[in-house]
């Protein structure tokens, strides 16, 4: 009250005071403090879930959807070894949210290497066996599964990897059926058409006598086609040291006659090292493709 009548007389004798008259009076003894709210920072955005639709396996499920029937896709075994060992698409792991069942699984093999003639087992069952790749590389299966009330899932893909077993591989296919090519791999030093050094249809179906004792340097012709557009496969699981030639000889009497792309690939321990097409029009006509250096591992085109 002094302070305040103090003030008044001042202003009124136009003197200011040596104080602030805006200063906020000091909270008294006691009185309790309101502190300030501490300020909040803003929740952040959840992350965005994103199902790639594949596992390390291989393996692969749709993105979940609540209304529909999640399809869930794999295959077993993988990787396999063509052209014989079988591989089996399996979709019994899909399922429907909402618990009705399931009545149909459309598989279909939406990718396969070029060349490939392999199609996917017929069928409606989540199961589908007995797949047989005939070339090395990848195949990709896509599966869609369908429930009673007639709702359809989202598809799911899984890749089968076809590695060959041995160490050398060489594959063969053309384009245009009808026209009879025949792979040949001539042994280090060897000839075409010599029955002991030329791997081909009328030598090397049950294999050859190549090299060191025993059979693991000995060639095998596994596929031969003849109507069709291939492929072929000559192999060898542990070559002797030298170098492998490999042609490709137009059969005669074929009744397409027309130029036809022919391509030959190698694989060297399940590596892909050399792939080559080549126009071939000429009965009866050997065209060479590839200088195989087993000492070095290397590829040669001719």
């Amino acid at each position: 009250m002094k302070r305040s009548l103090l003030a008044m007389l001042l202003v009124s004798a136009g003197c200011t005071p040596d104080y602030d008259l805006q200063k906020e009076a000091e909270p008294e003894e006691g009185a309790e403090e309101l502190e300030e709210a501490p300020e909040v920072d803003e929740e952040p955005e959840p992350e965005e879930i994103v199902d790639s639709g594949d596992t390390a396996d291989g393996s692969g499920s749709a993105v979940p959807d609540p209304d529909l029937p999640v399809a869930v896709c794999d295959v077993s075994p993988n990787p396999v070894e063509p052209p014989f060992e079988t591989a089996t698409w399996d979709g019994s792991g899909s399922y429907d949210p909402e618990g009705h069942d399931i009545v149909d699984y459309s598989w279909a093999l939406v990718s396969a290497p070029s060349g490939s003639s392999v199609r996917m087992p017929t069928g409606s069952d989540a199961m589908r066996g007995g797949f047989e790749p005939d070339l090395a590389g990848e195949y990709v299966g896509q599966l869609v599964v369908r429930t009673d009330d007639d709702r359809t899932s989202a598809p799911c893909q899984v890749t089968l990897q076809s590695i060959p077993a041995e160490d050398l591989w060489v594959e063969m296919f053309w384009q245009h059926s009808g026209d009879d090519m025949d792979l040949h791999m001539l042994a280090p030093g060897g000839t075409l058409d010599d029955r002991s050094t030329d791997c081909y249809f009328a030598t090397c179906t049950g294999g050859m006598s190549w090299g060191a004792s025993g059979t693991a340097d000995d060639p095998y012709l596994d596929l031969d086609d003849i109507p069709g557009t291939g492929p072929e496969n000559i192999n060898i699981a542990a070559p002797s040291a030298g170098v492998y030639t490999v042609y490709v000889h137009d059969y005669p009497g074929s009744r397409y006659n027309n130029d036809n792309a022919v391509t030959v690939r190698v694989y060297i321990n399940g590596t892909k090292l050399y792939d080559e097409t080549k126009t071939i029009n000429g009965e009866d006509d050997y065209t060479p493709f590839a200088a195989i250096d087993w000492s070095s591992g290397s590829v040669t085109p001719l």
